[in-house]
């Protein structure tokens, strides 16, 4: 077990992504008593009232749809770790994801350059926006916005069981490292699954879109099936970091079954198309995916 522990901690790292904005939202307190009062509430606790100091802000909301994707990426390229919200990142994806990440970081930054340049010339439209919830002295000034702002990422080396270097009774020293290899162990299996549950979900959305009615009727499907396939075979390369050799024949199989396959094809030769989904369905019946019933 401390062998495998030791492996992985070579083959992958720790990485955490912070991304922290400025909202625009503030608690509208002298409303929120309107509104409770007028509805007869007996308690002021009955309703909130947050306003958007910014509303139909296009440089804001363009910073927040930017966060979803720049968390959506960071997802993608890492593997779930511990609930404090570190991710793991196999070594051998290290570049592909600095890389990336440092084209959201450039993007971020202009973002809220953008923002901030225009800050005094929005907070004069909110006040037209607003009309009478409009309280210039809730607007932070452009400078202290601008801090408010931040994204960063830190990468911290995947401790093995053998850094618990303390000065304490072995026997104690002992259940810590057994309570840390099995915690681990646990949390390996965590991130085995979910690269399955991404194999999962490529093969069972090929395999609907790919099916053909008694009628000869086909479904439609987007381009997205294909390339999505073709990008998880590249990603699962990196994103084995145990090794599992299931993992790597099944992605293997579907590797073989995309090779050379184009959307048009599928959709334009019916022999192609029943060829790929026969081997993604053979594919999904082949393993025990570990989901629960509901998924």
């Amino acid at each position: 077990m401390t062998k495998n522990i030791a492996g992985v901690a070579r083959a992958a790292m720790l990485v955490d992504l912070n991304i922290s904005t400025y909202s625009g939202r503030k608690q509208d307190k002298a409303t929120q008593e309107e509104v409770t009062t007028s509805k007869g509430a007996h308690s002021k606790q009955a309703a909130s009232v947050y306003k958007n100091l910014f509303a139909n802000c296009a440089e804001l909301m363009a910073i927040t749809k930017f966060q979803a994707r720049a968390r959506a990426e960071h997802y993608r390229l890492t593997l779930p770790w511990s609930d404090n919200g570190s991710r793991l990142l196999p070594t051998a994806a290290l570049l592909d994801y600095t890389a990336t990440m440092g084209k959201f970081k450039t993007e971020f930054d202009q973002l809220v350059a953008a923002f901030v340049a225009k800050y005094d010339t929005l907070v004069a439209a909110a006040a037209f926006q607003l009309g009478t919830l409009f309280d210039r002295d809730e607007y932070l000034s452009s400078e202290r916005v601008a801090q408010r702002f931040h994204m960063g990422i830190g990468y911290t080396p995947l401790p093995s069981s053998g850094d618990f270097r303390l000065d304490i009774e072995s026997e104690v020293q002992a259940d810590l490292i057994r309570q840390y290899e099995a915690r681990t162990q646990t949390l390996l299996a965590q991130a085995n699954q979910d690269a399955w549950t991404r194999l999962h979900t490529v093969l069972s959305k090929l395999s609907d879109r790919l099916i053909v009615d008694e009628d000869g009727k086909k479904n439609v499907f987007h381009d997205t099936i294909v390339t999505n396939a073709e990008e998880l075979c590249d990603l699962l390369k990196s994103l084995n970091v145990t090794g599992d050799a299931d993992l790597e024949r099944a992605r293997r199989r579907l590797q073989e079954a995309m090779e050379g396959v184009t959307p048009k094809e599928l959709r334009d030769e019916l022999s192609t198309r029943l060829d790929v989904k026969r081997q993604v369905d053979v594919m999904l019946e082949s393993y025990d995916w570990g989901l629960n019933d509901d998924e």
